[in-house]
């Protein structure tokens, strides 16, 4: 244990009444001897840092979060609301404390700055877990390192600090992909405040039960089989646990987040999620708007290849693409070497597709009949068949 000597600090702070914590400044003075000390105790970066770096550099620690467990029953701690991530420059007072009782000081240390962090749930919720504060839906951001202090017992006006503390200690991360279906939800309005939510239950004046909301449970689809898919997940619960087990670093993966109006009821809508799998890390997937509506590709590639004909102009310069019935959609002089998307089209299925082949003079060289199901948020391939 690494032992050090530490100043008062000056009640000169912001007020976190919810928290029940004060921020101070990095500056330590000794409190005037008249001043009447409220039973609290003191966090103090100098004690716990160590060798670690507290800096805006690359590897260095920018911010902390520090919660302080009630341990007097040491068979059941209970934990204080914990304080918000705090500049590694600052200390932190804790305030909701009872004479007589035994403390421990827990530290989350981050290389994320401290303004921009937030807890889950808000600045005042008092929880220990954080999120990036311009996107809280991308999932939790986790510490890089965690210590605790020697516990202490809270006298009367004392402000009180841990004599010692353990040294910050990394912490070990699988590698893993963590992927968020409430992360669908954002963006799926051009209008604020018009986008997806989670259905929630509530009861109007009268009494009578009332749902709002659109999103009841969301399944996560891997691409990967090595994955197992995650189903009928509730729409207002927390973020499933990271895929950890058959993932490789530095592959990429893929997911197909499927939302539904109702539990168990039909997919209303549809998103793609992917993720770069990173060496000692759990990274968040980046994922699409949930979307009603899906995409269609098509190529002429195959269909060349199966007449034993090639885009030249001597055989095929351009394509048509006609979808039928239910989008009834079409495109003319498509480049032959290249493939077209339709989008947005309805949900369903496509039996009817029709790509005709010209020539530079425009006569019709190849045709073919493809067919194609598509699903809300996703892009599908139509397959094809050269017809005589």
């Amino acid at each position: 244990m690494r032992r050090r000597t530490l100043a008062l600090v000056p009640l000169v702070a912001l007020a976190l009444a919810s928290t029940a914590c004060d921020e101070t400044s990095d500056t330590d003075i000794d409190l005037d001897a008249t001043t009447t000390v409220p039973t609290s105790i003191v966090v103090d970066p100098s004690l716990f840092l160590g060798d670690v770096p507290c800096s805006a550099a690359s590897g260095a620690m920018q911010s902390y979060v520090a919660t302080v467990l009630d341990v007097t029953d040491v068979s059941a701690p209970f934990p204080l609301p914990s304080s918000p991530p705090i500049t590694c420059t600052a200390s932190v007072i804790f305030r909701q404390i009872l004479v007589g009782h035994a403390y421990r000081v827990q530290i989350d240390g981050y290389d994320v700055p401290a303004a921009e962090l937030t807890p889950i749930g808000g600045s005042s919720s008092g929880s220990r877990s954080m999120v990036r504060r311009a996107a809280p839906a991308a999932g939790t951001v986790a510490p890089v390192w965690s210590t605790f202090c020697e516990d202490l017992t809270a006298q009367k006006n004392v402000r009180s600090t841990p004599k010692t503390c353990e040294e910050l200690a990394p912490l070990s991360t699988e590698t893993g992909v963590l992927v968020n279906p409430r992360a669908t939800l954002a963006g799926t309005s051009a209008i604020p405040g018009l986008e997806l939510t989670c259905t929630q239950a509530s009861l109007d004046p009268l009494g009578n039960p009332v749902i709002t909301g659109d999103v009841a449970s969301f399944d996560v689809r891997p691409t990967d089989p090595a994955l197992a898919p995650l189903v009928n997940l509730p729409c207002t619960s927390p973020a499933p646990a990271p895929y950890t087990q058959n993932i490789k670093p530095g592959q990429s993966y893929g997911f197909r987040v499927e939302a539904r109006a109702v539990a168990g009821g039909p997919v209303t809508w549809g998103a793609s999620c992917t993720a770069l799998a990173v060496e000692g890390l759990v990274v968040h997937a980046l994922c699409d708007p949930l979307s009603k509506d899906g995409a269609l590709d098509l190529s002429l590639a195959d269909v060349l290849a199966a007449a034993g004909t090639s885009c030249v102009k001597e055989n095929v310069v351009t394509y048509d693409a006609v979808l039928g019935a239910p989008g009834d959609l079409e495109a003319d002089a498509i480049d032959c070497s290249k493939p077209i998307r339709f989008t947005p089209i309805a949900p369903g299925a496509y039996a009817d597709i029709k790509l005709v082949g010209r020539d530079a003079a425009g006569a019709v060289a190849v045709t073919a009949t493809c067919t194609a199901e598509i699903a809300p948020g996703a892009v599908s391939t139509a397959t094809c068949t050269l017809t005589p």
